[in-house]
């Protein structure tokens, strides 16, 4: 086997693992907005244990309603109501051979007042960390004793709806956290100071869990390894800490993040593989007696498989890396890694859960958050053949999903290779993930036996010859040149002359036009290359639309990196050595080498309108509606889905 050690068993307590991977909770916005379980939910959590994880964990889980409210749908177990839907989540993951654990959480400070209709926050100490300056309620010991009761309730209602076990949220900044953390735990008494007296509110829930029901039922923890604040919990303490853990009873337990920014625990694209594989590694060499889990942005089964060699860590949580494919264990495993569609860290998880408050979804991965029947690809009744122009996202996960239902499929692309916008788009710094999805698509061609033919125009004679029964445009959109006084000037390029490595620019002056996701990621390229950048937006702000977290980063790599940043500044006029910016009433001219325009696209119909009277023709990805790598992957699949 490939993978020996992924795939080799572990016993933890009681129970044995058939492999050494974790899907890890993550929330997904998909139960009721009472907390009841919907079909969605049970076919997420089901669809994770089809693809072979070890352990599938439930998404944090309401234990004191509302007080304890912790998102607008999240699912509740602080009454016996909740135990039926449950044990359905449970069926599901145990038919398919995975264990089913879910995470028991209270927010303490981080209540959310609209959620929990009004009621004061509670925490260790009366501490102004809220944004909203709210202050807490300093909870006294029979407080604590209440919450400690919620815990194991909740860990007994798991148990009658057939859990295999559960797991305290003890990370992220959340009530067990800010008892452990002295940011927040001022405490004077047995639950405060030392080290010992601030997790001593962690062993009195495992206690009780124990009471309530029996000895061997397993607890594991999700502890907050190190606070990213000055003050906080170093990694050393964090290690000491995990190790008292595993001593109170604590089957296994994550090495994750506590305090900090939330760009830690919910990392932009740019942030490395692994990157806190460290922590997992720290409590193993300060001998934590039970099981340790190393999570946190880990998307290769190599990298996954070095970790545990090297006795980083015993499991692996795989969290966004099995929203975005869950059968990467089923495939690693087959030594179909290829295959494997690895999360890239486009965010469009955390966007929809953190910002938006809606349903997850997935930038790779089209079928997330949606009915069990929408990853259904039913055989083609008829079998078409299907002319693809363009192999961009859209028009690769088309005919991909084309092929898979029987259709014949061929593929026309103008360039020498594949992925379109995207080949673009990883050349920036940071962006390298993007890569891994064009690595998908080539094996899929071939694995599919797609044929794929470069540096191919399509016209109407070229398509007339093919004599296709349906054609999908997917060539992209058209970023020409606005009509800007200069633009026909020899030093003004467009973006995708720079990023294609058209013209290099190189230690000159240049003036991005265009304040958006791609000019901002053009202009840290160029800056990369040595150049002087100034950004010219004619919107009030940069970046606009973005997942906030993903955007303050890039926001401070701008900064950090030295580009200048224009607001309300339209070009007005390009000259042979300036730019000119701004309106009749306050311009101003900024002096420039090269003017690199990276205005918004727009569709192209020309072609859909010369094919129309002749063709069954549709129009795919930014050929209908310039948008993101997840509109361009759903847009295909639903048209490869349907036809």
């Amino acid at each position: 086997m490939k993978y020996k050690y992924i795939f080799s068993g572990l016993r933890v307590g009681r129970l044995f693992l058939e492999n050494r991977l974790i899907f890890p909770p993550i929330s997904t916005n998909l139960a009721a907005v009472t907390g009841e379980i919907t079909p969605e939910f049970v076919d997420h959590y089901k669809r994770r244990a089809q693809g072979g994880a070890a352990v599938v964990t439930l998404e944090n889980m309401c234990i004191q309603f509302p007080e304890a409210r912790h998102g607008a749908t999240q699912p509740r177990i602080d009454d016996d109501a909740f135990i039926p839907g449950l044990s359905r989540v449970a069926y599901e993951i145990h038919r398919y051979g995975s264990l089913a654990f879910m995470e028991l959480t209270h927010p303490g400070l981080y209540s959310d007042l609209k959620l929990s209709e009004g009621r004061t926050p509670v925490a260790p100490s009366i501490i102004p960390l809220r944004k909203d300056g709210v202050l807490p309620k300093e909870l006294t010991e029979a407080d604590i004793e209440e919450i400690v009761e919620y815990f194991a309730r909740a860990a007994l209602r798991a148990q009658r709806a057939h859990f295999d076990g559960v797991e305290i949220e003890a990370a992220h900044g959340l009530l067990v956290n800010q008892f452990m953390s002295p940011l927040t735990n001022k405490r004077t008494d047995q639950y405060g100071g030392s080290l010992e007296n601030r997790v001593r509110f962690a062993k009195l829930i495992i206690d009780r869990i124990k009471d309530l029901c029996g000895p061997n039922y397993p607890v594991w923890a999700r502890i907050g390894a190190i606070d990213f604040v000055e003050g906080g919990v170093t990694i050393e303490e964090g290690a000491q800490m995990a190790r008292r853990f595993g001593e109170m009873g604590y089957g296994a337990v994550h090495a994750d993040i506590g305090f900090g920014n939330k760009e830690k625990r919910l990392e932009p694209m740019s942030y490395p593989e692994a990157w806190r594989g460290y922590l997992a590694a720290e409590f193993k060499k300060a001998g934590v007696p039970v099981p340790v889990i190393a999570v946190g942005m880990i998307r290769n089964p190599w990298r996954a498989e070095e970790i545990l060699k090297k006795g980083e860590a015993d499991l692996i949580g795989l969290g966004r890396a099995l929203i975005a494919d869950p059968d990467w264990p089923l495939k690693a495993q087959n030594a179909r890694e290829k295959e494997i569609k690895r999360c890239i860290g486009c965010s469009e998880c955390i966007k929809a859960r953190h910002e938006e408050g809606t349903a997850i979804r997935c930038g790779v991965n089209p079928t997330v958050g949606r009915p069990e029947s929408d990853e259904i690809l039913l055989p083609a009744a008829i079998s078409k053949k299907v002319l693809i122009i363009g192999a961009g996202p859209a028009g690769l996960e088309a005919a991909v999903t084309l092929k898979k239902r029987g259709h014949d499929v061929t593929l026309w692309e103008r360039e020498k290779y594949i992925g379109g916008a995207l080949k673009l788009g990883c050349v920036p710094p940071g962006k390298e993930k993007i890569n891994w999805l064009i690595e998908y698509y080539e094996f899929m061609l071939e694995d599919l036996d797609i044929p794929i033919f470069f540096v191919k125009k399509a016209t109407v004679e070229e398509v007339e010859g093919l004599r296709p029964d349906v054609v999908l445009i997917s060539k992209g959109a058209d970023y020409s040149m606005p009509p800007i006084k200069g633009f026909e000037l020899d030093h003004v390029l467009t973006f995708t002359d720079v990023l294609e490595g058209k013209r290099p620019v190189t230690h000159s002056r240049v003036v991005v036009g265009g304040g958006g996701l791609v000019g901002c990621e053009t202009a840290l390229y160029l800056r990369q290359q040595g150049n002087q950048v100034t950004i010219v937006e004619m919107l009030p702000d940069v970046a606009l639309g973005m997942e906030p977290i993903s955007r303050n980063y890039l926001l401070r790599e701008l900064k950090e990196k030295g580009v200048q940043v224009k607001t309300s500044s339209p070009v007005r006029e390009i000259h042979e050595d300036s730019v000119v910016i701004g309106t009749e009433g306050r311009s101003e001219s900024i002096p420039a080498n090269y003017f690199v325009a990276a205005f918004g696209g727009k569709p192209d119909h020309s072609l859909y309108n010369a094919l129309k009277p002749k063709f069954e023709v549709f129009s795919l990805g930014d050929a209908t509606k310039v948008g993101k790598i997840i509109d361009a992957v759903q847009n295909g699949y639903g048209i490869g889905k349907i036809m």
